[in-house]
């Protein structure tokens, strides 16, 4: 960046709260739970954030580069769960708020936004807490935002920013490199090199988390396509956004924001060609899965492993419990041999933890969270292992360090062995997006037959380089990728594939 001529000392905030809502869930997220994942007020955001490979880790390395004066506010980021509190939102924004009019006078915002957030009272969260910045650094300071490629858009919030970009990969592997890009586009804001023209696009579709990998259809053609376009000089950024289905929104859905410099026609035209090009692959989103006992069965036949049993209707990373337990109930009516599961399930580490390392107990795991998951399984097991749950990432740029930093914290956990089958117990819900979730107690993934794993996508980048094969299971959950289980209230009919 040398040679560039910058204003002395640019005064730029930085901030970021992100969700992923799944309003469809009983349990409401609260302040806590946004505490016990990742909260960081002032200093303590940059300090604690800087050397993460997530959207506002990217940010902070871009401002420093440019030598601007940053400004930080506070960085939320709570597992994906269901509807935030009014207390929590109302905590959060105005803390943001507040620290924003402390800042004043602004000459930039940059903000690590989600998308999908839902809050008790407010179905547009981003819009809203963008509206409130907004009116207190007034319309002529830019303000960049960063999105989450699940995010629900509403033409709002399209309207209240400069400019919007979003991941361009699922799994997410390139937050830092966009948050990075996000500072260099409020450079070239601050250089008066631009001036946004933004259009947004929707097709009446919804998308089950299954069906929102970037590497295949329906994806990965749109994402081909975005990428001629922007080699344009006039295109500044294309957010093609998957949506979320499970928060329940008048803006849920996939949509596309195209944003130009001073093209507000080709911003338009661009937007509905990528738009068209995704409705018209529609029905290649509509998965196709096994039973878990015939997935089992199927994974028992191969030659090699570790076969991957994807578990997608228990897809934490889409706010689920986590504690399904039908996978584990076929691996053990089928004798298998070194397969693994995770299940979040607080009750029965306690149960372990009280036990002590090398006791034989007999309990029930799994199934307790709600209704929406199967039942508990009964297993009698050793256990072999006990720790904090504590773990640092391997990936460099990893799906957690998008919202959380590298550093992931489980809660208590167990390693039991019941027969052939190693359950990993924790008492946090934690998505399967590491090996070292499984390495840190000493279960090495390389060596299982078969490992369960809860999540639709994100597991791809991290267990596809050691994976034999996939095999996708038709488990009960809050995840389901038959959105007609759910009742929608908020999204605008008619819509594919529901009507």
């Amino acid at each position: 960046m040398s040679g560039i001529s910058m204003p002395s000392r640019a005064r730029i905030a930085i901030g970021g709260i992100l969700h992923e809502t799944h309003t469809f869930m009983e349990d409401e997220t609260t302040l806590a739970d946004f505490a016990a994942q990742s909260l960081h007020f002032g200093e303590d955001l940059l300090s604690s954030m800087r050397r993460s490979r997530s959207g506002i880790g990217g940010m902070i390395e871009g401002a420093i580069e440019y030598n601007w004066q940053l400004l930080p506010t506070l960085h939320a980021a709570a597992m994906p769960a269901g509807t935030v509190t009014k207390d929590a939102y109302r905590a959060l924004r105005n803390e943001l708020s507040n620290r924003l009019a402390q800042h004043m006078p602004l000459d930039g915002l940059l903000l690590a936004l989600h998308g999908a957030m839902v809050a008790e009272g407010e179905l547009d969260v981003e819009a809203d807490m963008v509206a409130q910045a907004r009116a207190i650094v007034g319309i002529a300071v830019p303000i960049v935002v960063l999105l989450d490629m699940h995010g629900n858009i509403s033409p709002r919030l399209v309207e209240l920013a400069d400019v919007l970009l979003a991941y361009d990969t699922n799994p997410h592997i390139d937050a830092y490199a966009r948050g990075y890009d996000a500072a260099e586009l409020m450079a070239r804001l601050l250089r008066r090199e631009l001036q946004p023209t933004a259009a947004y696009a929707r097709p009446a579709m919804l998308l089950p988390a299954q069906s929102t990998g970037t590497e295949a259809a329906p994806f990965s053609s749109v994402h081909t396509r975005a990428a001629e376009m922007k080699t344009e000089d006039d295109v500044i950024c294309i957010a093609v956004m998957a949506g979320f289905a499970y928060a329940d929104t008048p803006s849920t859905g996939p949509s596309i924001i195209v944003t130009t410099n001073n093209q507000p026609a080709l911003a338009a035209t661009y937007a509905e060609e990528l738009s068209a090009i995704l409705f018209e692959q529609r029905n290649t989103a509509l998965p196709r899965f096994l039973s878990p006992s015939e997935a089992v069965l199927l994974a028992k036949r191969q030659e090699r492993g570790p076969v991957i049993l994807v578990d997608s209707a228990d897809n934490i990373g889409g706010g689920t419990t986590g504690d399904g337990a039908d996978a584990l109930a076929a691996m053990l009516a089928a004798n298998v041999r070194e397969g693994t599961i995770v299940l979040a399930d607080p009750e029965a580490v306690a149960i372990c933890w009280a036990a002590g390392k090398t006791a034989e107990v007999s309990l029930n795991v799994g199934g307790k969270a709600d209704d929406w998951h199967g039942a508990p399984v009964t297993v009698t097991g050793t256990v072999r292992a006990l720790s904090d749950g504590v773990f640092e990432c391997e990936l460099p740029d990893n799906h957690f360090a998008s919202f959380y930093g590298n550093t992931v914290n489980m809660g208590r956990c167990v390693w039991l062995r019941a027969e052939g089958v190693n359950i990993l117990l924790t008492e946090r819900k934690t998505p399967p997006l590491d090996l070292a979730q499984l390495r840190h107690i000493g279960i090495m993934p390389e060596t299982q037959s078969m490992i369960v794993v809860k999540s639709a996508v994100a597991y791809r980048a991290a267990y596809m380089p050691i994976a034999s094969s996939t095999i996708e299971m038709d488990t009960p959950g809050l995840c389901s990728a038959n959105l007609s289980r759910f009742p929608y209230q908020h999204v605008k009919r008619p819509i594919f594939p529901l009507d």
